[in-house]
Parts: structure tokens; C-alpha cells; sequence
């Protein structure tokens, strides 16, 4: 009976360990968890800035329920989560700006029409359970909102900046980072299971430490694949 090869025994253990850790074992966003209990269905973490975004769209009233998670530039500063209806960049973009005046956390709606001084304003679709809260490092922004009939995606823009004067948010930097803090969320398979409710309650919402490798961030496996390796293996040591 002939014995298997190293390089043969390494390359059939290495496709087994990335069939054991998907993709969304490396997501942040799975293994936090709201002291509020407060559950969505779905969770992203966004490319840049440190952010992530917890969300549950309801299809039988075209509402979406969002937490946006962030850091700002610096702790005297401001995060950002909003929606642009008519294009993929800032301008026109339906914005909620969260930061901390006088010891309380404060979030505006903003309808971005210019580069110029932030003006506060309605936006242009209905807005309910709107909040902020902080953990000491993140600003978390909740809200829910009504989106078109049967929408399926939208365009989201996020940001963080470094400072507030007057309680108007002032510009943010102009890094590659920050301009690169747009994309598309899909309201459907957009994002991976969120996860389940953390023991306790609280009125502050709080992301968990991150854990990376958490078995949270592991999707249930599928056992089969790996049948199909225990038997190739058996055929190499047989034959």
C-alpha cells in the first residue's frame, strides 16, 4: 500500500481548511452584538474607515432599518451614514451626521446639496426611530426609513470627520479613504447573518470586542465537500 507524498497530504489539507473557514469568518461586523439587544436581520463591513452597518429591510413596507458603526477622525469629531437617491457621491446624498455635544450624543439629518457649510434640513424621504449612542470609541447611528416600492438596492455614502464648531460638523479629510467611502448595498443578500441577541440589556448600544476568528463569524459548514476528501484521500493511500 503506497503512502501519500507530503506536497499531495499539504495541498489536499489546505483545501479542507478553506472549505472549514468561508469568507464571512473574517467579517467584524458578525461578532458585534447591541447591549440593547436590538437585532437586524443583516450585517456589512464597509471597505474603508472602520465601519460597519447592521440592517433589516422589510419588503412588505419598503422600510429599511439601519445601525451604522464607526470611529470618528477624533473623539471630538463626527460619523456619517447616508443615502444619495439620484446618484453614487455625496452631492445629493440624504445624510445622518451623529457626534457628541456636552456630553450627549446628537444626530442631524442633512440633505447635501453642495460642498459648501452643512445647513440642517428634512430629507427627502420619511424618517422614524431616529438615534445615536457611544461606547467611548464608536458613535453608533440608528434609524428607519422608507425607501420606493420594491426597491432591491441603493447608493450609500458614509464618512467620518475630525472636529465640530458651533454644532456644525467641519470637512472632512480629503484621503483616499474618504473618497472612496460610497458603494452599492444590497437590500437583498447584501450583507452576512447578523449576530444573535447578547446576554443582558442595557440602554447603550455596544459593539463586542472584535474577534476576528470569532465562531461567530462562521456559516454553518457543509459537511459534504469534505466526504468527497475523506474518500479522495482513502483512494491515495489504497492505491
Amino acid at each position: 500500500m503506497a503512502s501519500v507524498s507530503f506536497p499531495t497530504l499539504f495541498l489536499i489539507l489546505l483545501f479542507s481548511s478553506a472549505l472549514l473557514f468561508s469568507p464571512s469568518s473574517s467579517q467584524k461586523c458578525t461578532s458585534q452584538k447591541f447591549r440593547n439587544n436590538k437585532l437586524f436581520a443583516n450585517c456589512t463591513d464597509l471597505p474603508v474607515l472602520d465601519s460597519h452597518l447592521h440592517f433589516t429591510y422589510n419588503s412588505s413596507n419598503s422600510s429599511l432599518s439601519i445601525a451604522f458603526i464607526a470611529p470618528p477622525a477624533q473623539p471630538e469629531g463626527w460619523v456619517s451614514w447616508a443615502i444619495n437617491p439620484t446618484a453614487t457621491g455625496m452631492i445629493g446624498s440624504q445624510a445622518f451626521i451623529a457626534f457628541i455635544s456636552n456630553g450627549s450624543v446628537v444626530v442631524n439629518t442633512y440633505n447635501i446639496s453642495s460642498y459648501s457649510a452643512l445647513q440642517l434640513s428634512e430629507l427627502s424621504f420619511n424618517v422614524w426611530d431616529l438615534s445615536a449612542e457611544s461606547d467611548g470609541k464608536n458613535i453608533v447611528i440608528f434609524a428607519t426609513v422608507k425607501l420606493p416600492e420594491k426597491a432591491q438596492s441603493l447608493n450609500q455614502v458614509w464618512q467620518v470627520g475630525a472636529s465640530v464648531s458651533g454644532g456644525r460638523p467641519n470637512k472632512h479629510d480629503m484621503a483616499e479613504v474618504n473618497l472612496h467611502s460610497k458603494g452599492l448595498l444590497e437590500l437583498v443578500g447584501g450583507g452576512a447573518p447578523a449576530p444573535a441577541p447578547a446576554p443582558g440589556s442595557g440602554s447603550a448600544p455596544r459593539p463586542s470586542p472584535v474577534k476576528p476568528r470569532s465562531s461567530a463569524g462562521i456559516r454553518k459548514l457543509d459537511v459534504t465537500p469534505l466526504v468527497g476528501l475523506f474518500v479522495l484521500l482513502g483512494s491515495f493511500v489504497a492505491f
